[in-house]
């Protein structure tokens, strides 16, 4: 068996994986490196005008030729760090995941040749290999542990998870994941981004009383929120609380209405009776010089990392006929995603506000991915022959290294940091 670091080996994003056995190759994800696509300016609506050499080159999409003949392709969830690119190299070999996840795979590459599955449900790809989806708690719903069984043992890919017993929209299956681990786990490739963290990350009840106390608190002007679009559980905490104080909903952007639309459609969300949804800059335009007595509205915006064409930067750019006044506050219902280019944009983002006089709330937010303590718990679960860090710098890969060491793995042997391009066969 051959595993293929092809992308997210060396930075957050743009994740992709490849296992071979015999001629025949699983590709496992295929995404977009978001902070790359901002640095240079670009939207995701742009990928599909420039050429598939270059978005290569400007480190945004996975080389995808780095793997051979691929016979199917995996998706473990919706994150355009993981589905973002295929739109772009419109693989057309079979596309499996769980339903929610296909369809937002459908939003982006309406030509691909899906297939979806319930989770615990294995589905044969050919006599290598077959694939089963296991429930674990993100920041997106229907997240999965991705569990590749072949004739010389089980691959399983966890990548991305968090451990949130609290959850409101999904569990973590532990029985099925104490059983995959009594079985034969050849090689666990596993996300590192927060490996470096301390102690477990906090589940989304803690997001749930932060959001309570800080809207209780805020007595006048505008309140604007901006969070992950496809952060469904914490969209809905969101609209929760502002219905309880009284606030009429606004929601802005394309994204946010996407994410929102399909949540509708599998019943995870239940938005307020006076939501008002808009996501033409016309019509966002409208709404905005619409407002009079700041008071009475809520705003839930896309923008949180700084993005250029995101809602918040455009009213800050003065893009629409709308100004942020002193007084008004803004909760940021995330954090950036952890690279120097999402750190730059949120410190100018956040300047922007503060200099309008704006009052900022921030880090309401506990993030998608494991600490240190939810890594050591999936790692005797699992109890893989081989550890492979995926998601992250050398420095995050690194630290997941030294975890597995102290559970008796030895680097090198049988706990294996590659570098995009790098393969290891096992």
């Amino acid at each position: 068996m051959k595993i293929t670091a092809v992308a997210g080996y060396k930075a957050v994003g743009r994740n992709m994986t490849g296992v071979t056995l015999g001629k025949e190759t699983v590709a496992i994800d295929n995404g977009i490196r978001l902070d790359t696509l901002q640095m240079y300016d670009k939207s995701t609506d742009s990928l599909k005008k420039l050429d598939i050499d270059e978005l290569i080159r400007m480190d945004i999409i996975p080389k995808v030729d780095r793997l051979k003949n691929i016979v199917a392709q995996i998706v473990s969830h919706g994150h355009l760090d993981h589905i973002g690119a295929l739109p772009i190299n419109r693989p057309r070999v079979p596309i499996i995941g769980n339903h929610y996840t296909i369809e937002l795979c459908r939003r982006e590459f309406r030509d691909g040749n899906y297939y979806s599955v319930d989770y615990r449900e294995e589905f044969e790809i050919s006599k290598n290999f077959s694939v089963e989806f296991i429930e674990v708690t993100h920041s997106i719903p229907y997240t999965s542990i991705v569990v590749l069984h072949t004739p010389e043992g089980d691959v399983v890919y966890v990548s991305d998870f968090r451990i949130d017993n609290y959850s409101r929209i999904a569990k973590t299956d532990y029985k099925r994941l104490r059983e995959i681990g009594r079985e034969n786990v050849k090689a666990m490739i596993v996300e590192s981004t927060r490996c470096r963290e301390n102690g477990k990350t906090p589940s989304e009840e803690v997001v749930r009383h932060k959001l309570k106390e800080i809207l209780e608190f805020i007595d006048s002007g505008l309140i604007i929120t901006t969070t992950f679009s496809t952060h469904i559980e914490r969209i809905q905490s969101i609209l929760d609380e502002v219905e309880a104080i009284g606030r009429t909903p606004i929601i802005l952007g394309r994204s946010l209405l996407k994410n929102i639309d399909i949540a509708e459609r599998f019943n995870l969300i239940d938005l307020p009776l006076d939501s008002r949804l808009y996501s033409t800059s016309k019509a966002i335009s409208n709404v905005l010089r619409d407002i009079k007595n700041r008071d009475d509205y809520f705003l839930l915006v896309t923008g949180h990392q700084g993005e250029l064409d995101s809602v918040l930067s455009k009213i800050l750019d003065n893009r629409y006929s709308f100004r942020i006044e002193k007084g008004d506050s803004i909760i940021f219902c995330a954090d950036p995603i952890p690279t120097p280019v999402n750190f730059a944009s949120r410190y100018v983002l956040e300047t922007k506000l503060k200099s309008l006089g704006a009052r900022i709330f921030d880090r309401v937010h506990v993030s998608g991915h494991a600490a240190k303590e939810d890594h050591r718990k999936m790692l005797r679960m699992i109890r893989p022959d081989h550890v492979i860090p995926c998601h992250g710098g050398i420095d995050m890969r690194g630290q997941y290294a030294i975890l597995a060491v102290e559970e008796g793995y030895t680097l090198n042997e049988n706990v294996h940091l590659l570098m995009n391009g790098d393969n290891i066969e096992l």
